[in-house]
């Protein structure tokens, strides 16, 4: 009987990624709202990215609402990133378990200042103009759905509202979230993610895709206090493709170290450390702190900086 779940559930993921493969197979393209690749967790980043069959805490809204319904207690968590120049980004995040369902809210903001405005003829700026992009997502999140049929299969999604402005113009469109996680053996997760479902964004008169991303992850834990996960990252329309791997080690009760590395990445022209990612968090009662260091070549280095509290 374990392995008949076992099997259907590997055809469920085949037949839904041929499904997603036949709709929005459209080839190269270029896609809009791009800062909703950005992932807004410390502790996420430290691991180079390889989250989505983890998702235990609040930025499981970003990675896999799914993976909600792993909270046991309210929580709420932001995240600060200072961006490569000028670009300020941010998360703040709010989910609330009950029985067997899980309610989330989330806000990621990404501002440029003083973005230089100039015509053809001139050397020196004509003037300064800002872009802002907003999403506002709702979250929800099911435990074992089909308990009968298939046990300790959780399914969960987004609702997402994005603007995008850009100096005058402003631009709304909402996206879905659609995500499964699943857990076959005491220390095995898998999770399904497609990611940014939506009819575009529009800019006066053209309109841009979101960047679609089917994600398939998923997380071993070797040990009481040792995590191996991975993550495929595959964007549809942009027809990018990444495949991370990264380990959460916890060699004391409140210290964690993380580091990864994330495949895909133009190494001839960032530098060969692109891709990687290190990081560390601390515990203590109910209070979570996050670092991660995420090097990008010449662009610069970034630094995230995370804080949770659970209650």
């Amino acid at each position: 009987m374990r392995k008949t779940k076992k099997s259907l559930f590997v055809i469920m993921l085949a037949c839904f990624s041929l499904l997603v493969g036949t709709l929005f197979s459209g080839g190269v393209g270029t896609t809009g709202a791009q800062f909703l690749k950005i992932g807004p967790s410390a502790r996420a980043l430290g691991m180079a990215g390889s989250f989505g069959a983890v998702a235990d805490d609040v930025y499981a809204i970003h990675f896999n609402p799914s993976g909600l319904v792993q909270l046991s207690k309210e929580e709420v968590s932001m995240t600060y990133l200072r961006y490569f120049e000028d670009v300020n980004y941010g998360f703040v995040g709010y989910a609330k378990p009950s029985d067997k369902e899980v309610l989330g809210f989330g806000l990621t903001y990404l501002i440029v200042d003083k973005i230089e405005a100039r015509t053809l003829d001139t050397s020196s700026p004509d003037r300064l103009f800002n872009a802002k992009d907003i999403a506002l997502t709702f979250a929800y999140a099911k435990k074992d759905v089909f308990s009968k049929s298939l046990p300790n299969l959780n399914l969960g999604g987004n609702a997402r509202l994005i603007t995008s402005e850009i100096d005058s113009k402003v631009a709304y469109t909402m996206s879905v979230d659609i995500g499964a996680y699943y857990v076959p053996l005491d220390k095995l997760s898998l999770a399904m993610v497609l990611q940014n479902i939506s009819w575009g964004i529009k800019y006066v008169d053209e309109t841009d895709m979101l960047p679609l991303n089917l994600k398939l992850a998923s997380a071993y834990k070797v040990l009481e206090n040792l995590v191996l996960a991975s993550d495929i990252d595959a964007y549809l329309i942009d027809t990018k493709f990444y495949a991370s791997l990264g380990v959460e080690y916890s060699p004391i009760k409140y210290l964690i170290l993380r580091a990864g590395y994330r495949y895909g990445y133009d190494t001839a022209s960032l530098g060969s450390l692109v891709g990687l990612g290190a990081g560390l968090g601390f515990r203590i009662w109910n209070v979570g702190l996050d670092y991660s260091f995420v090097p990008f070549g010449d662009l610069g280095d970034t630094h995230r900086i995370s804080l949770g509290i659970k209650f």
